[in-house]
């Protein structure tokens, strides 16, 4: 895990189920607690993402968006991709390919 006094980047690896997702969420609540509101979830070294993983991204955005934050995701491999291109989910996520156009992303819009 990754961060910044303004962002935080997750970087879960192997198959993203339950063990691996709560992990993950566990990390999202301690940045909530220190205040962050940028998340960059980098999927890189996900091979496989269960409906228990995706249930918990989804938690994680909707947790963040109330509080003000935004979800990033970036490095989906194939199986993730499809995942989220046959549920829709990818007009929900904002996307990128890796941490360098997040990092992009948010300095032109002046979020950190």
């Amino acid at each position: 895990m990754t961060s910044d006094r303004n962002f935080r980047v997750i970087q879960p690896e192997g198959i993203l189920s339950a063990s691996v997702a709560k992990q993950m969420l566990q990390q999202f609540e301690e940045s909530q607690k220190e205040g962050i509101k940028l998340l960059l979830i980098d999927l890189q070294n996900v091979a496989m993402i269960d409906s228990f993983g995706l249930g918990i991204i989804v938690s994680i955005h909707s947790k963040l968006k109330l509080a003000g934050g935004k979800l990033y995701l970036c490095g989906l491999q194939k199986q993730a991709r499809f995942l989220f291109d046959i549920s829709a989910l990818d007009r929900m996520f904002d996307i990128l390919p890796d941490h360098q156009a997040f990092y992009q992303a948010i300095q032109e819009n002046s979020l950190v």
